[in-house]
């Protein structure tokens, strides 16, 4: 998963929740102090009773839970651009200092792992990839064929869009492989499945059948 789709996803999360006001992706808004451009990852107007409300939300892509300096640097942003409110989504986490940071100067916290932000961007996403643990599988790879003895063979399969290892349903013999780049198996039927950069390839009847 990139840091971009990750900010999407976010969006996305909040466009959800029922009058939650509006949400507005990567905007800028100006310094209240300098005038300079200052780039926000999503923005919620609301409107209240006449009076109009500011929540500056801030997505982070960070591989570790974040800490101190990171709740310091958003919450400036914050009080640079003018917003009401602070929020912090984070996809691995904070630091037990981070959350005391946090609660002291009243920013919110929430945690939206990359498996969350997935569900949310990606469909047809099938799950985490098992070898990488950074991206997902895509079951977007679907396959049907007459064979010589007169059947008809089909089949659903995907792969990581980060590592590209393969996963792979056989619906002749009904197994589930996964199948790193540059890798083979056979499955059940006989037939030798392959992960390559171009998608997935088969050669049918490489083995007698497992039956």
């Amino acid at each position: 998963m990139k840091w971009q789709e990750y900010q999407e996803a976010v969006a996305v999360f909040y466009e959800q929740l029922d009058g939650f006001g509006t949400v507005h992706r990567n905007v800028y808004l100006p310094d209240l102090v300098t005038g300079q451009r200052r780039q926000v990852d999503v923005m919620i107007e609301m409107t209240e009773r006449g009076h109009s409300l500011r929540m500056l939300i801030d997505a982070k892509f960070h591989s570790t839970p974040l800490d101190v300096k990171d709740i310091e640097e958003v919450a400036a942003l914050s009080q640079a651009v003018g917003a009401h409110k602070t929020i912090i989504v984070a996809a691995n986490g904070f630091t037990s200092p981070a959350e005391t940071k946090a609660r002291f100067i009243q920013c919110d916290l929430k945690t939206l792992s990359i498996e969350e932000a997935l569900d949310l961007i990606v469909p047809d996403k099938w799950k985490m990839c098992p070898v990488c643990n950074a991206d997902c599988i895509v079951l977007d790879q679907e396959g049907m064929t007459s064979l010589d003895n007169g059947l008809i063979f089909w089949w659903l399969a995907g792969q990581c869009r980060g590592c590209k290892c393969a996963r792979v349903h056989c619906q002749d013999c009904g197994q589930k492989m996964y199948i790193e780049i540059g890798e083979s198996l056979v499955c059940g039927c006989g037939h030798e499945w392959h992960a390559t950069d171009e998608g997935i390839a088969i050669e049918f009847f490489k083995e007698e059948p497992q039956w």
